[in-house]
Order: C-alpha cells, then structure tokens, then sequence
C-alpha cells in the first residue's frame, strides 16, 4: 500500500494537483514505484525468513518455514521457496487488475493479444491457487506445491 500510494501521489504531483496532463515521464515514474513492490516484498520476507523463519504471513499466523530435514533454511532456499509461492504474483486479488487491464486493452488497442494474455492471467489468479489448495489437500503430509518446490515444510510456532 505504501508504494501504491507513493506512485499515486507521484502521479497527483507530476500532473499539478489533477489539473494537468500526466506526462509519459511522470506515469512510467509511477509504474516504476508500483514495480519496485515486488523486490521490497522479497527483500521484507527474505529478511524475516533468515532472521526467523517466516514470511510476513506466517508470523501473523504463528507458522515458520523449516527445511525437509527441519532445519532452518538457507537464504536462497528461502528465495527459492518466495518464488515458488508467487508465480507470476498469482493471488486472487489480482484478478480484478488484470480483467481491467483486459477491458483497456479492448478499449486503446486493436490487437487481441493483450486482451488475450490478460484474460488467461486473470483465470491464472483464479486457478492456481485452487490448484495449490487441490495439491496441499491431496498431499498425505499437507505440504503445497511451493512447499515442495522449495524442499520446505510449514510448522506451528511453540
């Protein structure tokens, strides 16, 4: 939220408050602060996996992240474990981003491939977590895809 709201307001100040125009310098600008989300997020889990185990979702939940043999896990199997996670940044939430960028697609350009890709992304965010949670249930020991991947498991804090 706080990169959202620094890129918005980048984009409120670069156009005289709302009254100007965006110029391209000022809307890439903002797109560049949106973008910088995803290696701050890495970088905020990564620090917390190393110095405790957990992603940010698994210390509100009371869950850390050990290695198959439960021991704790090295820094890049911790990155290794973030990607596999976030495929393409892949939650649900995100469906509503890319179904809009559909419709601006259809709207700005003649080309159907954007429209397409957009389309297939937004049914991405809707199925893979619904694969994930098939897999996990599916799993005598509970474990994800990502969980796998990454050679991990998920245990309560004691």
């Amino acid at each position: 939220m706080l990169f959202a709201a620094a890129a918005f307001l980048n984009i409120f100040i670069g156009t005289d408050y709302g009254e100007g125009d965006l110029s391209d310098a000022t809307a890439w600008t903002g797109v560049a602060i949106l973008m910088a989300t995803i290696p701050a997020w890495l970088a905020l889990n990564l620090l917390l996996g190393i110095a405790r185990g957990q992603t940010v979702g698994q210390y509100v939940l009371g869950l850390r992240a050990v290695g198959e043999d439960g021991q704790e896990p090295s820094g890049m199997r911790l990155i290794g474990y973030w990607l596999a996670l976030h495929p393409l940044l892949y939650p649900p939430a995100f469906t509503i981003l890319w179904l809009l960028f559909a419709y601006t697609a259809l709207g700005l350009s003649e080309s159907t491939v954007a429209v397409v890709a957009s389309l297939a992304l937004a049914l991405l965010c809707l199925l893979a977590p619904l694969g994930g949670l098939v897999f996990a249930l599916a799993d005598r020991q509970r474990r994800a895809i990502h969980d796998r991947l990454a050679g991990m498991q998920v245990v309560r804090v004691a």
